[in-house]
């Protein structure tokens, strides 16, 4: 099965959509990095979590703040990714000959035209990301000193371990570093019976016809 580049008319519009969502994520990106800057701003707070003395941070990569702050502490950290894989910030190889971008709706079986849109996704999702990460360019100058400031893309690739959320199973098959672990599932419970109704009841919906 070969992926055709979709340039139909439903298409433009999804992509339109998509403009308008992430433009509302870049919104909420600007309120958490302000959220961020009041955070480091505590003074007791920052140096009652240097006092607990911390081997590792666990944080969760939606919001940059808790890797600004493991990196404020000093103290190395291991990465939550409560989805699947669509982001680029790991550091993995994405050979785009067969592993499709985030979004894309192709396959790992691309014909010459898919590959051609893959490419360009890659590239629309690159710029998307540098425009996410620079939401929290003003809280980094502000909490670090010239010299020491971290370039956030930079920072997001010394997570110890990255946490993925998913099943190998359920995603198409790419090259994965040593530190990229599947945890999809880890929470679940077992299935249990559904309670059986003290009374049985019906429902039913018919049509009376006047002789």
């Amino acid at each position: 099965m070969y992926c055709k580049f979709n340039t139909s008319h439903e298409y433009l519009l999804s992509f339109f959509s998509y403009r308008g969502k992430f433009e509302n994520l870049l919104n909420v990106l600007e309120y958490l990095a302000l959220q961020c800057s009041h955070f480091l701003n505590r003074k007791d707070i920052m140096d009652s979590l240097k006092n607990e003395n911390f081997d590792m941070v666990i944080v969760e990569t939606f919001d940059y703040c808790p890797f600004l702050i493991a990196e404020k502490l000093g103290k190395p950290f291991v990465a939550i990714l409560s989805t699947s894989f669509g982001s680029l910030e790991f550091g993995l190889p994405i050979p785009l000959s067969y592993v499709p971008v985030f979004r894309s709706l192709l396959t790992d079986h691309m014909d010459f035209w898919g590959r051609v849109k893959n490419f360009l996704m890659f590239f629309s999702f690159c710029r998307r990301q540098q425009h996410m990460q620079s939401t929290f360019d003003n809280t980094i100058k502000e909490h670090f000193t010239e010299g020491s400031r971290p370039v956030l893309s930079h920072l997001l690739l010394k997570a110890e371990l990255w946490f993925i959320n998913s099943d190998f199973a359920f995603d198409f098959a790419r090259p994965l570093l040593p530190n990229t672990v599947y945890v999809g599932g880890l929470m679940e419970k077992p299935i249990k019976p559904v309670p059986q109704v003290s009374e049985p009841s019906a429902f039913t919906v018919g049509i009376y016809q006047k002789p």
